[in-house]
């Protein structure tokens, strides 16, 4: 179909994954790159003090700083496949009798 302006008309259902969820999306860019800017923003960490123990901030900050990243790669993990299509859902991957969709 042509919309009067000549631009095509595409289905409801045709829009991407990420542009029918945008805060999922929004969500998912925000982890990473937080998790990215802490590791980067080598200010915050690269102190002898405050020392815990021997330990300089430095290991503690690591200590801290990996358990909570994989917690954090884990929820966008989780994030991401509820932007995945589902068997079942009327897609493509559902061509229904076993048939391959074309």
């Amino acid at each position: 179909m042509v919309q009067p302006s000549g631009t095509p008309k595409t289905p409801a259902g045709s829009r991407s994954r990420v542009a029918a969820h945008p805060v999922i999306s929004a969500i998912i860019a925000i982890l990473i790159l937080a998790s990215i800017f802490f590791a980067l923003w080598v200010p915050l960490y690269a102190s002898a003090t405050p020392k815990v123990g021997d330990f300089p901030f430095f290991y503690i900050y690591l200590l801290i700083y990996m358990p909570v990243l994989g917690v954090v790669l884990w929820i966008v993990i989780t994030l991401q496949q509820k932007l995945r299509p589902r068997p079942g859902a009327g897609g493509p991957a559902d061509a229904g009798d076993g048939e391959v969709a074309r």
